[in-house]
């Protein structure tokens, strides 16, 4: 997305439950952002090159974690206060170990993830801006119908 030279920035996080996406650009570059952000989870890319390079990002924050007290605690409270063997005791965060390295497991895994999960019906889309409600309302279906239009559209990967 072309969110920085619009004055805006985008970026997204893995919870325990969810993956939450988001961004923001000038008002006056909403439309076109939210046309290419709904292209985005309709028609994604995933291209090689992208995972691998997602695979280290990840990975990176990954050992950043390790040094946290803070995700150091909430393991802590995890593994004594978890029901032992369940995967929510496990660290929260994934490496290059865990996402096969980055290579094209790693890929065939993230594509195989997208078909299953990646459906209109499974998100939530909010948006928010300096336009009128009626306007905002107006801009968020057509990106609901975006995504509508493109499902169902399953990925392969050759």
């Amino acid at each position: 997305m072309r969110t920085q030279a619009n004055g805006g920035s985008n970026n997204a996080f893995t919870d325990s439950e969810e993956t939450v996406y988001f961004f923001d650009v000038g008002g006056s570059a909403m439309p076109g952002a939210l046309a290419r952000f709904a292209d985005f989870f309709a028609a994604p890319l995933f291209t090689a090159s992208a995972t691998a390079r997602e695979v280290a990002a990840i990975d990176s924050e990954h050992s950043k974690n390790l040094q946290s007290d803070g995700w150091r605690q909430q393991q802590l409270l995890r593994v004594t206060r978890g029901v032992p063997g369940h995967p929510f005791n496990a660290f929260f965060t994934g490496n290059r170990a865990t996402l096969k390295n980055g290579g094209g497991g790693a890929r065939a895994a993230l594509l195989d993830f997208y078909n299953e999960y990646y459906r209109a019906d499974q998100m939530a889309f909010a948006i928010v801006g300096p336009q009128s409600l009626d306007e905002l309302q107006v801009r968020r279906a057509a990106c609901e119908l975006l995504w509508h239009l493109r499902q169902p559209h399953r990925l392969s990967s050759s």
